[in-house]
C-alpha cells in the first residue's frame, strides 16, 4: 500500500528535518489506541521533551491522516502484524515526517485475548521541499 501527499510551498516548510534522529523508537499503546509506553527516542521524535508527556495520548493523534491508523489497524487485525508499512507521521509542533512501521497485536491466555500493540518504527527521510 503507498500512501501519497502533495505538498504545497507552505506546507513544505513543516516538514521535519531527520538528519540527526536515526535509529529504531518503540511504543505500545492500549487496545483502544492510548500510549501507554514510549521510549525517550520515540518521544523526541514526536517532539515531546520526555516518555512521560506522550503517555495517556491517543497514537491517532501521531499520525498525519487518521485513515492510515485506520489501515494499519485494519492489516493487525487480519494478519495479526504490519510489516514496513510506511506512514507519514506528525510531531507536536505539526511537522510532517515518514516512518516506516512494524507492528503486532500482544495476546493473552489461552483465547489470545489482544491486549495492546507493539510497534517499532523507524523514520524515513523527510519528503523534499516543493
Amino acid at each position: 500500500m503507498n500512501n501519497t501527499l502533495l505538498l504545497t510551498k507552505t506546507d513544505s516548510n513543516a516538514v521535519l528535518d531527520l538528519q540527526d534522529l536515526k535509529g529504531w523508537y518503540e511504543y505500545e499503546p492500549s487496545y483502544d489506541g492510548v500510549i501507554t509506553h514510549i521510549n525517550s527516542a520515540g518521544a523526541k521524535l514526536f517532539g515531546f521533551a520526555s516518555p512521560d508527556d506522550l503517555i495517556g495520548k491517543k497514537v491517532n493523534e501521531l499520525y498525519a491522516h487518521p485513515f492510515d491508523h485506520e489501515k494499519t489497524l485494519s492489516m493487525l487485525f487480519r494478519d495479526g502484524e504490519v510489516n514496513e508499512f510506511y506512514t507519514l507521521m506528525r510531531t507536536k509542533s505539526g511537522k510532517l515526517f515518514y516512518i516506516k512501521q512494524s507492528s503486532s497485536v500482544v495476546t493473552e491466555g489461552l483465547y489470545k485475548c489482544p491486549l495492546k500493540v507493539k510497534s517499532e518504527f523507524l523514520p524515513i527521510q523527510t519528503l523534499n521541499s516543493v
